[in-house]
């Protein structure tokens, strides 16, 4: 009910800003204006773009009368037509209809001071539209609700106060206040803009909450029979399932002994679906059971069964065994399939979190693991279940999912599976390579030749067309030239996921150049690395792979990366054998090297200058320092693999390996040296002690014997003129 005391300011048309010239109005903008003098400012800004282009009016209702505003009236002076002065009485529905009654727009956007538009271009082409404005009769955008100071974290919701007036408009309920009398038809998807929320942050959080509990609380009293205003104060509440629940048993007792629960009523179904949900946070599981029951009896709506669904699925799963789990499961997926398929897109705005695309791949994985789990014959349930997950609906979970299928299907030599999942995903480009992505995976993880004779001959018998699926097909099969050319296209490369085109290629004995040449240095990145991922469970093979390449393949840029990563991945590893590994870091750092100058300068290259990314510049000082090692320049050598591991942290293994080899043999160098001196030392007394005796010819063939043990000993020259004295 209005307030007596409301009265209506009138304010000059002229403004700071211009207006378009026009007596007509095709929008309304009402907004209510409590004391927010921080963020008043700002909310008026942010629709005045609006207000310049399009015919357009703007109602400030004032809820606190001049006496007590801090500024916020005066504000809103500068930028409104109207001012409606409302005595406050506790409801948000009267303050709104106050300023409804004054509107002259075809269409109303509502707000609150404390909110505003981040680009109000998106909403000025919406109405500079007439084909778009006479044929909606809403429009939805997104509402970022600040929950931190710093406005860095927030809520998402929908935010639909942009919509059509009729003459039977209205608004109701103090508090929470929704319109009411007009008949929606079709809602517009606003994008590249969104509302920024700041009302509810730290004690404002609190305060709010407390002052609607309040409003709501009174007005119950009046009318127990306001099934919107039950449910709008048991989601009030927020994380506490305590009190949640005490809320929702007692909106169900008051209702149903006013006969008020109509399952054909919205408000009903979400406040029963608030008991089943503090039901499964308290895991008050039998109560829960009992309630779902009752609901799925009454309630055929998919979306709102699949609530219930994930509600039972929150429980450990081996309390409700493999069938059960998967009718839940089934529940669930009928019900992402209705919600991802309808063009209203909000059904609930309480619980449009719980369906979503995200989960009905996360509960498929659960489903997975609980019969790996309970049973080694429970392949037929996964099964089942591969041919069921609506695979169409996109989520960056979805991969988990088929690369887990995928695995099984192999495991199990399952050729139907694999070929199902095949067909599913070769219908867009987008979801194919998603296919072989997951496919690469399984194959990396292969240990065995078994496994791998296994995976090749299921793959194998896929008969679909499709270049890359014929290369993995022959991978490891023995292919001509000719029947190369004519299997694939002039366009085709090895970019992912055609990376095993290089292995045919090398297989063969064909130069795989032609099929590189025209991959973006990203692709090539990307190829070899599932090259290098797919050699990883055979690291002793790399050498040998590497040298294929070599005699296959000229040099080029693309090779030489391609053999640096091989090598770098074997060298790096820290279990193969030291003298394996500095032969392959030789080739390692040359290979580096070329490849570095066919992108560098050669000057720069040579001299490992800082100018160079990190690696290049540890493969020119750790190749000179290998150079160093087998001339035997061992100091020399330490310093540079010092000097090369601070470049290149990540070579910590390797240069440590190859540091401990030297210290080791520098080690036995100074015991054999010690050895040979103790051993001249003898040999000396034994000749002084012939040439006191007199046999200096005897004594002359063992200084020869001595000199090839210690050829450097200074005191050789003396017992040699002694000898000959």
């Amino acid at each position: 009910m209005i307030s007596l005391e409301t009265w209506v300011e009138e304010l000059p048309k002229k403004k700071f800003f211009s207006r378009v010239n026009t007596t007509e109005c095709l929008v309304t903008i009402s907004m209510l204006v409590s004391n927010r003098i921080d963020t008043v400012e700002k909310c008026f800004e942010s629709f005045r773009p609006l207000l310049e282009q399009i015919p357009s009016e703007f109602i400030a209702v004032d809820t606190v009368g001049d006496e007590k505003s801090d500024g916020s009236i005066d504000v809103a002076r500068k930028y409104a037509d109207k001012i409606v002065h409302f005595e406050w009485c506790d409801d948000f529905a009267a303050a709104r209809n106050a300023g409804l009654k004054e509107a002259r727009g075809k269409w109303l956007i509502y707000l609150d001071d404390d909110e505003w538009f981040d680009d109000a271009g998106p909403l000025i082409d919406f109405f500079s539209k007439p084909e778009l404005y006479k044929n909606y009769d809403r429009v939805s955008m997104m509402e970022h609700s600040y929950t931190s100071a710093t406005q860095m974290d927030y809520e998402s919701n929908g935010f639909s106060r942009i919509t059509v007036l009729t003459p039977e408009a209205k608004f109701v309920n103090p508090v929470h206040e929704i319109l009411k009398g007009v008949v929606y038809r079709n809602k517009y998807d606003l994008k590249g803009t969104f509302v920024h929320h700041v009302g509810y942050i730290g004690k404002l959080s609190d305060k709010k909450s407390g002052r609607n509990r309040k409003i709501m609380d009174a007005e119950l009293e009046k009318h127990p029979d306001n099934l919107h205003l039950w449910l709008q104060q048991i989601a009030g509440v927020g994380s506490d399932a305590d009190e949640t629940l005490d809320l929702s048993e007692k909106a169900i007792f008051e209702l149903r002994k006013l006969e008020l629960s109509d399952w054909n009523n919205q408000d009903w179904i979400e406040i029963f679906l608030y008991r089943m949900k503090s039901y499964a946070r308290l895991k008050m599981w039998a109560k829960l059971d009992e309630n779902v029951d009752e609901f799925l009896k009454h309630v055929k709506n998919p979306f709102f069964r699949g609530i219930a669904a994930i509600f039972e699925l929150s429980r450990d799963l081996d309390d409700i065994g493999i069938k059960k789990t998967s009718d839940w499961i089934h529940i669930y997926f009928d019900a992402v399939k209705y919600y991802v398929n309808r063009d209203e897109k909000e059904v609930s705005y309480f619980f449009s979190n719980d369906i979503n695309k995200a989960n009905v791949y996360k509960i498929t994985t659960m489903y997975f693991n609980l019969c790996l789990k309970e049973s080694q014959d429970s392949y037929d349930d996964i099964k089942k279940m591969i041919f069921d997950v609506p695979w169409h609906i996109f989520s960056s979970k979805r991969s988990e999912v088929l690369a887990l299928s995928l695995k099984q299907s192999i495991n199990e030599e399952d050729k139907e599976t694999v070929k199902f999942l095949c067909d599913i995903f070769m219908h867009d480009e987008i979801m194919s390579e998603e296919f072989f992505e997951q496919l690469d995976r399984v194959d990396i993880g292969i240990e065995s030749d078994t496994a791998q004779e296994k995976f090749d001959q299921l793959i194998e018998f896929i008969d679909v067309k499709n270049e890359s699926l014929w290369i993995k097909q022959h991978a490891r099969k023995n292919v001509s030239e000719d029947e190369l050319e004519r299997s694939l296209g002039d366009e085709t490369t090895f970019a992912y996921p055609n990376e095993d085109l290089v292995r045919i290629c090398i297989r063969n004995g064909i130069s795989p150049q032609k099929y590189v040449e025209k991959v973006s240095f990203e692709d090539v990145e990307k190829s070899v690395s599932a090259i290098v991922a797919k050699e990883e469970n055979h690291l002793d093979r790399i050498p040998l792979f590497a040298a294929e390449i070599e005699n296959v393949w000229q040099s080029s840029v693309q090779r030489n990366y391609l053999l640096a990563s091989l090598r770098k991945r074997y060298i790096f590893q820290g279990t193969m054998p030291l003298n394996k590994v500095l032969e392959e870091s030789e080739k390692y750092c040359r290979n580096m090297i070329e490849y570095a100058k066919s992108i560098y300068l050669t000057e720069l290259c040579d001299s490992a200058s800082v100018l160079l990314p990190k690696e290049i510049r540890f493969a020119g000082l750790f190749g000179k320092a290998l150079n160093l090692k087998k001339s035997g320049e061992l100091k020399e050598c330490l310093a540079y693999l010092q000097q090369s591991l601070d470049v290149f942290n990540e070579a910590e293994t390797l240069i440590r390996r190859i540091i401990q080899e030297i210290e080791l043999d520098q080690r036995k160098q100074i015991k054999v040296d010690g050895e040979m001196a103790r051993l001249g030392n003898q040999v000396k007394s034994q000749i002084i002690a012939l040439i006191s005796q007199g046999q200096n010819e005897v004594a002359a063939g063992l200084l020869k014997e001595l000199k090839q043990i210690t050829p450097s000993d200074p005191d050789l020259a003396t017992l040699e003129k002694l000898c000959q004295a």
